[in-house]
């Protein structure tokens, strides 16, 4: 507080110092939850033999131990966080395809505007916008978040723009440009040509969105027929997108696009061909046209104005990124005021490729694969009117608790067993907290789906749900307060890799090999739960070969539901997700029944 009495007002970076620093799990606590978690996964022969095989490596003296000692000592060394430098390699050495494996897609409700505006006046309010958001970043004038009163990381918030994921040989590396206000620009995609379009002069002042958006319109107006689809590389496994990437390197003109390229706040490219909300989504994972996925932030615009963010994910989740895309809606509310910096007028620049005869040919070999590989995938999309989180709520059950009890009636149903579901838990309240995964498939949630396939009682299935919510509760809280097991786990099997040989250990222990280890470990079944209104629906690809991705939109009245799965799994992803919808209305039902029962005989 001021003299005054004005509450003073903390900076983007304020909080940084003040968080803590990311705990090490005890050997005896991931020993105890990773039994927990395994047992509902595997049979009672297979549940004995991970038992003797986790005590032999948690034993005194034995190689759990050895690996722990060192984990110690690497976060005495670390400046903020044990985990960071095995969780970038985790993303940074991935060598699949970006689409498909690394990005998340958001598509949010169509902007509610009394003149409805062109493609290029969506696009220049955007750049504008963008441009302003990145501003704020660099003078910090964004408040630091909190979760119930404890600050959240916010170190995300420099690697929003301005950054790129560079491809290369075993491991790509990640580029951000130094903060400048000066002389920033977005790169805009249209029929797969790329333009440069300047959104602040020299002074760094932003260009106002009317005169962008009339810079935009032009190369449209002159745009007749599509170009070389140069942002295919970036859809190529990894490897393979470093060959062609320093290829095109060698041409200085290339490599100077390339460089902007990076250095652009952000990319945008215009979808059109997607006609429905449905088709968007699949086009912001799926279609290739006009895209660079090397770039943290493309926002695609379709021909009816809606907005779908592709998210490269090796240095942003989707609880930062959210800022962004709120920043933005908030750009197209009724009464935003746009403010003026400058009267000047930019002017977009064609990027110009110089390709050899050997680049062309990968391009055409990649766009081939490309219509292959969407052949290869399937997204489901579902939604539940007039019953969400309010509901719930009423019902004494947590939200989140509560779709992943469906989830695992609905999976038991289709499967005949219960499959790892991987569920992420932000801890961002730890400095370069990034998350950790609380495997939501547990021996409560397997009571209430017995409860219900035995024909228990309603007050019965009741009773275990709340069990369940709890039980659910607990382990998110405890995998919140840093004593999760899957980073632990990771970072053991890390040192393991990197520093077995000066440790004594040969070869890889037995645990990690472990059939129950592996089974808990595989992400059959991969979701990702938020609950925010702008949002339409989101996307992301399957983990595990056979497995499922499921994005989920959890409202004060409506449950929305994204499921992504390989074309080969068609049959059992309907099932799946037709289980799901009727889960969610028979527990709810069921729920309702009991809660009305028992205030009938309280009165």
């Amino acid at each position: 507080m001021t003299e005054k009495g004005a509450i003073i007002i903390k900076k983007l970076f304020d909080l940084q110092d003040e968080l803590k620093t990311f705990p090490l799990p005890t050997l005896e606590s991931t020993a105890h939850h990773l039994i927990e978690w395994i047992k509902p996964l595997v049979n009672e022969k297979q549940f004995e033999e991970t038992k003797r095989v986790a005590d032999d490596f948690f034993t005194v003296g034995g190689e759990g131990e050895k690996l722990q000692q060192k984990l110690e000592q690497l976060k005495e060394e670390a400046e903020y966080n044990w985990l960071t430098p095995f969780w970038e390699d985790h993303y940074l050495k991935y060598r699949g395809s970006l689409p498909t494996g690394m990005h998340f897609n958001i598509l949010v409700d169509r902007p509610h505007l009394p003149i409805v505006p062109t493609t290029a006046e969506l696009a220049g309010r955007v750049s504008y916008l963008v441009a302003e958001y990145y501003h704020k970043i660099i003078d910090e004038e964004i408040e630091p978040m909190f979760l119930k009163g404890t600050p959240l990381d916010m170190g995300q918030f420099n690697h929003f723009f301005r950054s790129v994921r560079v491809p290369q040989l075993y491991r790509d590396s990640f580029v951000v440009s130094e903060f400048s206000k000066e002389e920033n620009f977005i790169v805009f995609i249209y029929k797969n040509e790329m333009y440069q379009v300047p959104v602040t002069n020299e002074r760094g002042e932003i260009y106002c969105s009317r005169y962008i958006a009339e810079a935009i319109d032009a190369v449209m107006d002159d745009q007749r027929k599509d170009g070389v689809n140069i942002g295919l590389f970036t859809t190529a496994e990894r490897d393979e997108a470093a060959h062609i990437y320093n290829e095109l390197k060698l041409n200085p003109e290339n490599e100077q696009n390339l460089a902007l390229l990076a250095d652009a706040l952000i990319v945008i490219s215009v979808d059109e061909d997607s006609e429905t909300s449905e088709d968007a989504l699949e086009n912001l994972m799926l279609h290739v046209k006009s895209k660079y996925y090397d770039k943290t932030i493309q926002l695609s615009i379709t021909k009816r104005g809606r907005f779908g963010y592709s998210i490269e994910h090796t240095a942003v989740d989707g609880t930062t990124i959210f800022s962004v895309i709120s920043h933005i809606n908030d750009g197209f509310k009724e009464g935003y005021v746009e403010r003026a910096y400058t009267d000047e007028k930019p002017v977009a620049k064609p990027l110009t490729w110089h390709l050899t005869p050997e680049v062309e040919e990968r391009l055409q070999l990649l766009e081939e694969v490309n219509i292959e590989r969407r052949e290869t995938y399937l997204i489901e999309s579902s939604k539940v009117q007039s019953f969400g989180a309010d509901a719930i709520k009423q019902l004494r059950l947590s939200p989140d608790a509560f779709f992943h009890i469906a989830l695992q009636l609905a999976q038991y149903r289709t499967f005949g067993t219960l499959k790892s579901v991987y569920e992420p838990v932000s801890i961002r309240h730890y400095r370069e907290g990034r998350t950790e995964c609380a495997r939501a498939t547990s021996m409560e949630k397997f009571a209430v789906v017995q409860a219900v396939e035995n024909g228990a009682s309603d007050a019965d299935i009741y009773q275990a749900m709340q069990i369940a919510s709890e039980a659910h509760a607990k382990r998110i809280m405890g995998c919140r307060n840093g004593f999760g097991i899957e980073r632990h786990l990771f970072g053991l099997e890390q040192v393991c890799l990197q520093y077995g040989e000066e440790l004594g250990i040969d070869e890889l222990p037995a645990l990690f090999e472990d059939e129950g280890v592996v089974t808990l470990r595989t992400d059959t079944i991969s979701t990702s739960g938020m609950a925010y209104d702008n949002v339409h629906s989101r996307i992301f690809g399957p983990v595990a070969e056979d497995g499922f991705g499921i994005a989920y939109i959890i409202l004060a009245d409506s449950i929305s539901i994204n499921l992504s799965a390989y074309r080969v799994q068609e049959e059992t992803a309907h099932a799946l997700m037709n289980h799901l919808i009727d889960a969610l209305k028979t527990l709810k039902e069921l729920a309702e029944n009991v809660v009305q029962e028992r205030v009938i005989e309280e009165n």
